[in-house]
C-alpha cells in the first residue's frame, strides 16, 4: 500500500496532467461535431481491425471443420451428378444412392501418400467404423486414386494407381475400346493403357475414362489424356501413354466408392469357372 502512495506522490504532477488532458479532450469531442465524428470513425476502425484479426484467428483454427463440411457437400453434389448421369464427374459423395444407382461414397483425407517407390500405398483417415472394406475404388476431384486393400476400425490402406501390381479397366472416351491401365514404376504423372487392339481409333489428346466393365468405379470417371500411342507385339496392339489428370504427388481430400452390386456381379462372372 505504501508503494502505491509513494508512486502517486512521486508522479502526482504527471497524473494530474493526464487527468486534466482527458477531461479537456472529452469536453472538446462532446462540444464539436467534427472532433466527435472523427473520434468515432477512428475508434470504429480500430475496433473493426481488432475484430477482424480475432475472426481471422478463429477462422484459421476452424479450417479443419470447414474442410470437412466442404468435403461432405462436394461428395453429396457428386452423388447427385452421378445419379442424373453426368459424365463429367470424376468425383463423388458420402450418402447412399437410390436403388437404381448402386453406390455409396465416403469422403476422407489422405494422411500418408507414397509415390516414389515402384509399389506405392496411401493411408486414409476412415476405416471399418465408416463401412470401408477391401476392393473399394478411391478417387479425388481430378481422377482415380486407387483401390482399398486393408482396413482397421479407424484407418484404411489404399493401393495407389502408382503400383506396379495393380491393373485397372479403362476406356477411350467416345469409343467402346477398352484396355488395361498400368504403371511402369517411374513417372508419377504418367501411366500406360495396354492391350488396346490395333484397329482402335486412338489419337493424341483423347480422354481416358473408367470403363463400363469396372466393378470398382462408376463408368466415365476421368483418368487422363493420351500423350502418345505406339504399336507393339508386332503391330497387333497399342501401348498408349496416358498423362494423368490427377496429381498423385499432391493428394488431400479423396472419396471412397462402394459398389453395392460388386459382390453379385463377381459371383455371376465366376459362374462355371469352378465346375
Amino acid at each position: 500500500m505504501q508503494q502505491i502512495f509513494n508512486f502517486l506522490i512521486k508522479y502526482r504532477n504527471l497524473l494530474l496532467y493526464l487527468f486534466l488532458m482527458v477531461i479537456a479532450v472529452t469536453f472538446t469531442i462532446q462540444s464539436h461535431d467534427y472532433h466527435r465524428s472523427t473520434t468515432i470513425h477512428s475508434t470504429g476502425k480500430i475496433t473493426g481491425g481488432i475484430l477482424s484479426t480475432r475472426n481471422g484467428v478463429y477462422d484459421y483454427f476452424d479450417l479443419i471443420n470447414h474442410n470437412k463440411k466442404l468435403s461432405e457437400e462436394n461428395a453429396s453434389l457428386r452423388m447427385r451428378l452421378l445419379e442424373i448421369g453426368d459424365t463429367l464427374l470424376g468425383k463423388e459423395t458420402t450418402l447412399t444412392f437410390t436403388d437404381s444407382i448402386p453406390y455409396n461414397i465416403f469422403p476422407a483425407r489422405v494422411i500418408k501418400n507414397d509415390f516414389y517407390k515402384s509399389d506405392n500405398y496411401i493411408t486414409i483417415d476412415i476405416g471399418a467404423n465408416q463401412g470401408i472394406q477391401p476392393d473399394m475404388g478411391v478417387i479425388s476431384t481430378s481422377g482415380i486414386v486407387g483401390v482399398t486393400d486393408r482396413s482397421n476400425e479407424k484407418f484404411s490402406r489404399v493401393i495407389s494407381i502408382l503400383n506396379s501390381q495393380i491393373s485397372l479397366n479403362a476406356q477411350i472416351k467416345g469409343t467402346s475400346t477398352i484396355g488395361s491401365l498400368k504403371w511402369d514404376g517411374y513417372d508419377p504423372y504418367v501411366m500406360s493403357l495396354e492391350d488396346v487392339p490395333r484397329l482402335a481409333q486412338v489419337k493424341k489428346g483423347d480422354t481416358i475414362i473408367t470403363g463400363k466393365q469396372s466393378t470398382l468405379f462408376p463408368s466415365d470417371i476421368l483418368i487422363g489424356e493420351v500423350q502418345d500411342a505406339q504399336l507393339v507385339e508386332n503391330g497387333s496392339r497399342y501401348k498408349i501413354t496416358v498423362r494423368l489428370f490427377n496429381d498423385m504427388t499432391d493428394l488431400d481430400h479423396i472419396y471412397v466408392i462402394k459398389n453395392r452390386d460388386q459382390k453379385a456381379i463377381q459371383e455371376i462372372d465366376t459362374l462355371g469357372t469352378n465346375e
